[in-house]
């Protein structure tokens, strides 16, 4: 059977250059087809005179699509010559669009733009939204930014938490290690166990990091199994998951979190450790679910 391609979306702001780059070395890597996958929705001004056509709008906005894909599909070739690529144009919107293609994808791929600060509190991305629904992996792929201070060894690195959304990413994280050749960083954060009485008497320290570090070990054994090739340095961190995974993003090859998956969308993309991530690591970050995701209600476009 033919694989399932990796797929990335595109767009006409420029931020998905990166993207395209990351998702053609991805697919030639693990030997599939590309897709690029660009969406639009044709703006239709009304004519009191008569002059301009609906359909005038629509052949306008497919154009400009077309030269978007082709645009995206020479770059992708400058990066992999001898991949297999493939454009697809859709007329409705982009998560929806994206949402379809994720169904019959291996990977799905993003780009975003470097939103910082309150904005990016305030900005559900599209991005965002999509990795918390899409029912394949989603890596999202930010601009890159110069940093300062001295380089760290290229590695991988996935937040885990015990649960099978952790689990999935410890899978996705592995592969991504091995055929990179790099080692895995696992990082799992812990906090104290809460107060077991009302006087909020909080127990040992150290036993709750003991506890953790139990956690950590049953969650990576059976992988070393699976993956003896793959070097892993565990990091248990008493801190924020969201803040302790991104701080192990700088100089990373990839990061993976995982996305346990539900029913609606502002709970979803609000909040979570991996929507946290996304919006505060420093390198492509990879969101696995754990459970089929319920997908939202979308209004389907013709």
């Amino acid at each position: 059977m033919t694989p399932a391609p990796v797929v990335v979306g595109v767009d006409r702001t420029g931020s998905a250059a990166g993207a395209v780059d990351w998702a053609a070395a991805e697919a030639a890597s693990r030997g599939c087809r590309l897709r690029i996958v660009h969406a639009f929705t044709p703006l239709v001004l009304p004519d009191p005179h008569g002059v301009t056509s609906p359909m005038d709008g629509l052949r306008a906005a497919r154009a400009a699509g077309e030269a978007v894909l082709l645009l995206h599909a020479t770059r992708a070739r400058s990066v992999a010559s001898e991949l297999e690529i493939t454009t697809r144009l859709r007329c409705t919107s982009p998560m929806q669009a994206l949402l379809d293609e994720a169904a019959h994808a291996q990977l799905l791929v993003l780009g975003s733009r470097d939103l910082r600060g309150l904005r990016a509190l305030l900005t559900r991305s599209v991005s965002a939204q999509v990795s918390a629904h899409a029912t394949c992996p989603v890596v999202v792929v930010r601009p890159a930014r110069a940093e300062a201070g001295p380089g760290t060894p290229p590695r991988v690195v996935v937040g885990v938490d015990g649960t099978a959304a952790g689990g999935r990413a410890l899978g996705f994280a592995f592969q991504a290690a091995r055929q990179r050749g790099v080692p895995l960083t696992v990082v799992h954060a812990w906090a104290p166990d809460p107060p077991a009485d009302l006087e909020g008497v909080h127990g040992p320290q150290a036993m709750g990091e003991a506890n953790a570090r139990r956690r950590l070990e049953r969650a990576l054994h059976p992988w070393h199994a699976r993956y003896p090739d793959v070097a892993v340095v565990t990091r248990l961190v008493r801190d924020d998951p969201a803040r302790a995974v991104a701080a192990e993003s700088r100089g990373a090859a990839l990061v993976v979190v995982g996305c346990r998956g539900r029913q609606r969308l502002p709970v979803a993309v609000r909040g979570s450790v991996s929507r946290s991530v996304l919006r505060l690591g420093r390198c492509p970050t990879a969101v696995v679910h754990g459970t089929e995701p319920q997908l939202p209600e979308l209004r389907r476009e013709r």
